[in-house]
């Protein structure tokens, strides 16, 4: 009895034991869960700064610049033909000594380094370059240069969030997510959109559509809008209320689609035409701005329009006052006059102009329209605000956010279903036309394909370097046959071995086939060497993207590609398998469909170990210290992959909650750190036992 008594005593214990355990750690998870949510509205709030500092900035600069606290159009107009021309290109030289001593490396790419650091993460976006960058876009924007305000404060925001989250040790994927709430914050503050700037960073920033993405979008940005709404106001274009006449109506829609869509890819060349004609003059810096601004001063002369970021432009239009003769000359006019202040190297956004060159085309589009079948179709400015919304779907290949930005902007719901059709036919011809958006061919120019499926981009952001294995077999050349056939006999399932001179460069490939092959000829096989059986393979290089070793694997049959360096002669550095290449691809798959990981913690109970990850049953995500006898050395000396078959996931240093995703191989692991691996149950206990 007493026994029993024990035993039910002991029971009750652990079941105690176990569920203050549970409730702490629910405890805990709420506690972060709650730090997470009031980070992202603080995030929010910071938009929201950012957007309403920037406008007081712009009004104080043009007041100190032009003696003036009216709108741009209007000084401009109030100018000497001589100052219009002076002026932008004043401002110009004031952003490029800007530039030049507070950025010390020349100009950003705006939303393209944005992608990259939210999405390929080869890029850290930092408070003091993106002020700076900020302040030379204000500068170009307040005397007359044809820029948006969005891209300054979307990077500001961005590079914001990103510090906090690394100040406050937050995890390397959730930091992803709070620098694209800096983004919506950003935009949200600049349109006062909230909805639209969410997906427009789901759309075209990330291009995942996740709610665990959404949630924190929506929330940083309804927060800075609530912010721009309380001291800007509402809808920032003066929109009548349209309504679609009659279904005939939707021929000069679809039209006005099409004429978006290749009217948005010439913006788009002009944009990369300009930039690449600058960069090939080689000019100083300042002497390019000097110039950018100086055409945009010159088409002012006739055009005042087209300075700044055209927002009194585009309400006239709305409004149908522009005739179809300055309709036309103005598109034109702001077309070239943005060519020129970003070929010329001015930070900015084209997000504004784009929208200013939709309102105008759409104008010339509603003017023929209407002149032609005045009584089954809508006033001229109806076909602006659809033609905002169908260039911006031409650029950026993202209909559902033109959509639903321009109806933000404009709280004009009646047009909705025009807005729809020529956005979509925009979409859709402009991708057709040519794949890349407005931001992703700056980021292909440079090698980088971000506009992938998970799993495409999966392989993009992984290089050959982060899997190479550096001590691959090796022969000399002139290493006699039966010294190969006795390497082959020794090594441990290979089919292939590399021939490799003194001075480390390549001769080839010898596949065991071959060998045995050669092996056959009696009367030859005696006098064969390494270099004559070596037989060269498609190669890559240390710095290519895994995606590259894919395709070439594709025209070969063996399973590994040597890796050269990129010197001259290049230099054999080892080799890159399929195994390894499909180990970084789950994992990085892996890590971006969920996002947030929450590994099991060493010295739970296992009723108590949870994870969010879906392995099969013999696999598992494990979090193990590092063992004694391996500390001091490096994931590459360890090589983990190939000794222990395992995968790592992240590093936790010691004494240190920020996860380092994915760890450097050439980082030395101490006492005290702890490796998240994934991989059999079995590997994974003769690892923590090694």
């Amino acid at each position: 009895m007493f026994t029993r008594s024990s035993r039910l005593l002991t029971r009750i214990n652990q079941a105690t034991v176990s569920a203050q355990g549970w409730a702490r750690q629910l405890d805990t998870l709420r506690r972060a869960e709650a730090s997470y949510v009031l980070l992202i509205v603080a995030i929010g709030v910071l938009g929201g700064l950012v957007g309403l500092l920037f406008r007081l900035g712009l009004n104080v600069f043009q007041v100190i610049y032009f003696a003036s606290s009216e709108s741009i159009v209007t000084i401009v107009q109030n100018l000497s033909w001589q100052t219009r021309l002076a002026a932008p290109a004043g401002g110009a030289l004031i952003a490029a000594l800007v530039i030049k001593y507070g950025l010390k490396g020349g100009p950003s790419e705006g939303m393209s380094e944005i992608m990259e650091a939210v999405v390929l993460k080869e890029k850290a976006l930092r408070v003091r370059p993106a002020l700076w960058k900020a302040l030379a876009s204000l500068v170009t924007l307040g005397s007359g240069g044809s820029l948006g305000r969005e891209g300054p404060m979307a990077q500001v925001s961005a590079a914001a969030a990103g510090r906090l989250s690394e100040f406050l040790h937050i995890s390397a994927e959730r930091q992803r997510i709070l620098m694209g709430c800096g983004v919506a914050a950003g935009m949200a503050a600049a349109y006062n959109a909230p909805i639209g700037a969410s997906l427009f960073v789901m759309e075209v920033i990330i291009g995942n559509f996740a709610m665990d993405i959404f949630g924190p979008l929506v929330v940083s940005s309804v927060v800075a809008t609530i912010m721009t709404r309380g001291t800007v106001g509402g809808a920032i274009y003066e929109v009548p209320e349209f309504r679609l006449i009659s279904t005939w109506e939707f021929v000069p829609y679809v039209l006005l689609g099409i004429a978006c869509a290749v009217v948005g890819r010439l913006f788009m060349e002009g944009l990369f035409g300009f930039g690449w004609l600058f960069g090939k003059l080689r000019l100083p810096i300042w002497m390019s701005a000097a110039i950018g601004g100086l055409g945009v001063g010159a088409i002012g002369i006739w055009t005042p329009w087209v300075w700044g970021n055209g927002q009194e432009g585009v309400d006239r239009a709305l409004r149908g006052e522009f005739p179809l003769e300055i309709l036309a000359l103005v598109l034109a006019g702001k077309m070239l006059a943005t060519w020129l202040t970003i070929g010329s190297g001015a930070p900015g956004g084209v997000f504004t102009p784009t929208i200013f060159l939709g309102a105008m085309l759409g104008g010339v589009v509603g003017e023929g329209a209407h002149t032609l079948w005045p009584n089954i179709t809508a006033p001229p400015g109806a076909y602006a605000l659809v033609g905002m919304s169908g260039l911006l779907a031409s650029t950026t290949h993202a209909p559902i956010m033109s959509t639903l930005m321009v109806f933000e902007m404009s709280l004009n719901y009646n047009l909705i279903l025009p807005v729809m059709v020529c956005s979509g036919i925009s979409a859709l011809l402009s991708r057709a036309l040519k794949r890349d958006s407005i931001y992703t061919a700056r980021l292909r120019r440079r090698g980088v394909d971000i506009d992938l499926a998970i799993e495409e981009s999966a392989l993009q952001s992984i290089q050959v370097a982060d899997v190479m294995w550096t001590n691959p077999p090796t022969v000399r050349p002139s290493a006699p046959l039966r010294a190969l056939l006795d390497q082959f006999l020794h090594m441990r399932g290979g089919m292939t071995i590399h021939v490799v001179d003194e001075k480390d460069r390549y001769i080839g490939l010898i596949d065991v086939h071959d060998l045995v092959a050669a092996a056959d000829q009696k009367e030859v096989a005696d006098l064969l060497i390494a270099g004559d059986l070596a037989r060269m393979v498609p190669h890559v290089k240390p710095g290519e993207p895994v995606s590259n070793v894919t395709e070439k694997f594709w025209f070969q049959e063996h399973g590994e590609i040597p890796v050269l360096s990129a010197d001259e002669p290049p230099r054999f550095l080892g080799v890159v398998t399929r195994r390894d290449v499909l180990r970084a691809f789950d994992r990085e798959v892996l890590q971006r469909k969920l996002l947030t990981v929450r590994y099991s913690q060493p010295g739970a109970e296992r009723s108590q170990r949870r994870s969010m990850v879906d392995l099969p049953a013999e696999f598992a995500i494990e979090e193990i210290p590092v063992p004694a006898s391996l500390a001091g050395r490096t994931l590459m000396d360890l090589d983990l992959p190939h000794k222990y078959l395992l995968t790592v996931l992240s590093l936790k240093p010691a004494g240190d909650s920020a996860e380092i995703i994915p760890p450097p191989a050439d980082r030395v692991l101490g006492e005290g750190d702890r490796l998240v691996l994934v991989g059999k149950r079995q590997d994974l206990a003769r690892f923590a036992r090694a």
